[in-house]
């Protein structure tokens, strides 16, 4: 474990144990046993822990999308993706799957997470706008992204409580955007 991963690690369980807004800087530091200047080559704030990994996860969605096979119908290539995004997010020590929680359980991460999740949906908004040859605004675009973007936040919650590993979980997600993802191609097959 390199000692950016150390100060990930050590961080996250000080949120999960006191919670994000009662865990200050100063503490991380002394836990983890490095100075605040080594704190902040690894790191550029406190929340950045967080979201590091959540900016890192989005432009590997978009990437997938760009990549993606335009032969696919929209639906297939943004529920692979969004599957795929997530699988190369995932790591065996399980600090994905800690990140959320954490930021889930913060009203102070949730508020700043706003802005995560809208680049998020828009990442398949426009993705979903590019086949279309419309706007990522446009009516349908944009109510796709949010739609799956919402079926995405909701399989990660339902997530919390289990004890699967994450291999296992991923392989649910592909069978949870199934039915949404067939609907919304339906939509776009009659327009």
């Amino acid at each position: 474990m390199s000692s950016r991963e150390k100060v990930e690690a050590v961080a996250i369980g000080l949120f999960l144990e006191r919670g994000y807004t009662e865990t200050s800087l100063a503490e991380i530091i002394t836990a983890c046993g490095v100075s605040k200047t080594t704190f902040f080559r690894y790191f550029g704030s406190k929340s950045e822990i967080i979201w590091y990994a959540f900016d890192a996860h989005t432009r590997h969605l978009r990437q997938l999308l760009a990549e993606a096979d335009a032969r696919e119908p929209v639906m297939t290539v943004v529920s692979s993706c969004v599957v795929e995004a997530l699988h190369s997010s995932v790591d065996e020590r399980g600090i994905w799957l800690k990140r959320f929680i954490v930021f889930d359980n913060s009203a102070e991460l949730r508020a700043e997470g706003l802005v995560q999740w809208i680049s998020w949906a828009d990442a398949v908004s426009e993705y979903v706008a590019s086949r279309l040859g419309v706007s990522e605004r446009d009516l349908v675009p944009a109510s796709i992204g949010g739609a799956v973007q919402a079926a995405f936040l909701a399989a990660l919650r339902s997530w919390r409580p289990s004890s699967k590993p994450a291999s296992e979980l991923l392989r649910g997600l592909a069978a949870d955007l199934a039915p949404l993802c067939d609907v919304l191609q339906e939509w776009l097959d009659r327009r």
